[in-house]
C-alpha cells in the first residue's frame, strides 16, 4: 500500500526549482515543457521583476535595500529563506557575507515549528548542501554534483532520488533543484536548442516526480511550486540588472485547479516559504522577519489532481 492512500486528506508541499529559467522562454515552449504548461494552464503562473534598489520597509529602523542580484546564491537564498539578500547576506555566489543562522531555510523553519514533519532536499548544486543555504536541520538532503559531473547527468540522479522518497517514504515538504537550463543558458544562451533540450529534460524530470505524486493513492494534497533564481541575456550569462536577468516567475499547482489558467499577481522569489509554510498550515512567526505573502490558491483543493 503506498503512502498516504486510505489516510485523511493532509497538506503536503514540493517545491521545484529551475536555474536560469526564462519566463518568456518557458512561455513559448510548449513543445518543450508539456508537463510545466499543464501545471499552468490548470494551475497559477506569475512573473515578476527581481527587486532593484527597491526597498522592502520591513527593516526595524526604517526602510532598507532589497536589491536581489542576479547570481544563483543570492537568488535560491532568497526563494529559501523568504527574506531579500539585505537579510540573508548573501550578494553572489561566493556566499560571503551569508546569515543561515538567523535565517535559515524555511524547510529547518518548517521543521522547527512542527516536530516530526518529514523534510528533504535534493539538489544538482551541491553548493546548496556545502554553502548551509539548505541547513543540518534537513531531514534529508542528497547532492549531485553537476559542476562536475555535468546538469544533465546529476539532474537525472536528482529525479531518481526525489521519485524514490516519494514512493517509499513519506515526505510532507520535499525541495528539488534543477540546473541544466542555467549550464545551457551559460553555454550557448537561453534561445539555442540546447537551452530547449535542457528544459525539455527537466520537464520530463517534473513529470515523473507529479507522477510518482499520483502514485501515492488519495488522502493527501499536494501543493507544487515552481520557480527560478533569475533570467539570462539572450547571449547567455547573467548578473546584471537587465529585464532578461532579472525577471523571474512562480507556478502554483494544486488537486482540485479549474480547467484554465489563472494570473497570479507579480509573485516574488520570497513568496515561496510563505505560501509552503501556509499549505502545511504552519503559521509564520513575524519574528522570522519574512516579506513575502501568501500566494492564493488557483481552487479550493480536492483530494486528487485534476
Amino acid at each position: 500500500m503506498p503512502p498516504g492512500r486510505g489516510g485523511t486528506a493532509h497538506g503536503k508541499v514540493l517545491v521545484v526549482g529551475m536555474d536560469g529559467l526564462r519566463p518568456d522562454r518557458l512561455a513559448l515552449s510548449a513543445a518543450h515543457a508539456p508537463v510545466l504548461h499543464g501545471l499552468m494552464a490548470t494551475g497559477a503562473y506569475g512573473t515578476s521583476l527581481l527587486p532593484y534598489g527597491e526597498t522592502d520597509g520591513q527593516a526595524p529602523d526604517g526602510p532598507s535595500t532589497s536589491m536581489a542580484y542576479t547570481d544563483s546564491g543570492p537568488g535560491w537564498s532568497s526563494v529559501l529563506t523568504g527574506v531579500w539578500p539585505d537579510r540573508h547576506g548573501v550578494t553572489g555566489n561566493d556566499f560571503v557575507g551569508a546569515d543561515y543562522t538567523s535565517h535559515p531555510d524555511f524547510l529547518s523553519r518548517a521543521a522547527a515549528a512542527r516536530p516530526g514533519l518529514r523534510t528533504a532536499a535534493a539538489v544538482s548544486w551541491p553548493e546548496l548542501v556545502h554553502r548551509g543555504v539548505l541547513g543540518p536541520a534537513v531531514g534529508r538532503r542528497v547532492h549531485h554534483d553537476g559542476e562536475s559531473d555535468g546538469y544533465a547527468t546529476a539532474d537525472d540522479l536528482v529525479a531518481r532520488t526525489a521519485v524514490r522518497w516519494l514512493t517509499e517514504h513519506d515526505p510532507d515538504l520535499l525541495f528539488v533543484y534543477f540546473g541544466a537550463t542555467d549550464e545551457a543558458g551559460h553555454a550557448t544562451g537561453p534561445l539555442s536548442p540546447a537551452y530547449d533540450h535542457a528544459l525539455l529534460a527537466q520537464d520530463t524530470h517534473l513529470g515523473r516526480l507529479l507522477a510518482a505524486i499520483d502514485g501515492r493513492g488519495p488522502g493527501e494534497r499536494w501543493t507544487v511550486l515552481v520557480t527560478t533564481d533569475h533570467g539570462h541575456l539572450d547571449t547567455g550569462g547573467h548578473g546584471g540588472d537587465t529585464h532578461a536577468e532579472r525577471e523571474v516567475f512562480v507556478i502554483l499547482a494544486e488537486p482540485g485547479a479549474p480547467a484554465a489558467r489563472t494570473r497570479l499577481d507579480s509573485p516574488r522569489l520570497i513568496d515561496i516559504a510563505p505560501t509552503a509554510l501556509d499549505r502545511l498550515g504552519i503559521p509564520v512567526d513575524p519574528a522570522w522577519g519574512w516579506a513575502g505573502r501568501v500566494l492564493p490558491s488557483p481552487a479550493p483543493p480536492t483530494s486528487e489532481w485534476s
